[in-house]
């Protein structure tokens, strides 16, 4: 279904354990989302980067037999087992452009992948005429009810939810506990939790199998990955498998509010890309300990254990053990908690995932 592999430098470390279109786009992967588009038109492939938008989902579809589109010389969609008829991306297709870009389109993802998501979750709409009776249940709405959704096994309890300038959505078996107050536009992943006294401000979205807690502002979370206690996270992503100790929390802004450098991967420095607002960009199985703080526009790698006196350095290294120098994990017990982790979600850790991490190790 792909042209490329998915591996571009411009998304770590979000995919250095994964393929660009197995990150989310809203609340679930591009990959799954054009899964569902194309599920009867195996002929059409695209590039991992051309967003599943229902303008991008309708101008493919219409591609002719032969046809295809390109963006600065790259082959990003096609139709038919050879492309002769070429033209350039339309200037309107949303493009997916780095890592950072993920948390700035998360209320665009959602709101792109909603009526797929409908289906997907079995999700009902509340209605006007039940206000009073979710009232009784101390379940505040400030704006629409039919904004907000709910899947089969869903659980809100003595919560405040703000439909005003986006949906709430709930997924399948996700809770959102007591006291939360949370504003959309927003999703809760299957099985999920936001724990008890959570602020969530819009766009946020939270994947299958995790457990979130103090502030949210603007944050993509993958899925099986926790920031169950105290702390803010602001204009981040999280990979899969993370783990943030109590009261972690990063910077998304500088004090002088000026344009904020990012690291680049592919020239191993730091770059203006033009934001002002970035927090924390974190790649799977990494680890924070409690009262971690993170300066703005921080990047940690895959399997990082953040740790010790000083403040992390604005780019952890995979595999880095703690923050005062420059030692690495063990990799057989690194490898070793990892699968004590995932065994708590009924997970096991496949053969192609520990190859990835054993050659990721070697690089």
């Amino acid at each position: 279904m792909f042209l490329d592999n998915g591996d571009s430098a411009e998304f770590y470390p979000l995919n250095a354990l994964k393929k660009v279109q197995e990150l989310h786009f809203g609340v679930r992967t591009i990959a799954k989302q054009w899964q569902e588009v194309l599920r009867d038109n195996p002929q059409i492939q695209i590039h991992s980067r051309l967003l599943p938008t229902q303008d991008n989902v309708s101008d493919v579809l219409g591609l002719m037999d032969g046809d295809g589109w390109t963006r600065h010389g790259e082959l990003v969609a096609m139709r038919g087992n050879e492309a002769v008829n070429l033209k350039e991306l339309p200037d309107d297709a949303l493009w997916l452009k780095d890592a950072a870009h993920l948390f700035e389109l998360c209320g665009v993802g959602l709101a792109e992948d909603l009526s797929r998501l409908q289906l997907a979750w079995r999700l009902r709409a509340l209605q006007e005429n039940e206000r009073e009776a979710w009232q009784a249940q101390g379940v505040q709405i400030h704006g629409p009810m039919s904004s907000v959704w709910l899947a089969p096994g869903a659980v809100l309890r003595d919560v405040s939810l703000n439909t005003e300038e986006g949906p709430v959505v709930v997924g399948p078996d996700a809770e959102i506990m007591e006291g939360c107050r949370v504003r959309g536009p927003f999703a809760l992943g299957d099985g999920s939790q936001l724990r008890m006294g959570t602020l969530v401000y819009g766009a946020t979205t939270v994947g299958q199998g995790c457990k979130m807690g103090g502030e949210l502002s603007n944050v993509v979370v993958h899925d099986w990955s926790n920031k169950a206690h105290g702390g803010f996270l602001g204009n981040a992503v999280l990979g899969s498998w993370c783990n943030l100790g109590a009261e972690t929390t990063c910077s998304n802004l500088k004090n002088t509010y000026g344009v904020i450098a990012e690291w680049s991967e592919g020239s191993q420095s730091f770059e203006s890309k033009g934001r002002q607002f970035c927090g924390l960009l974190m790649g799977d199985h990494s680890k924070t300990a409690i009262h971690t703080a993170f300066s703005t526009a921080t990047v940690v790698g895959v399997m990082a254990n953040v740790f010790g006196d000083q403040t992390p350095p604005r780019h952890v290294q995979s595999f880095q053990w703690g923050v005062d120098g420059t030692a690495r994990i063990d990799l057989d017990k690194g490898l070793e908690v990892a699968r004590k982790v995932m065994a708590r979600r009924k997970r096991n850790m496949s053969a192609d995932e520990e190859h990835a991490i054993r050659a990721l190790f070697l690089r």
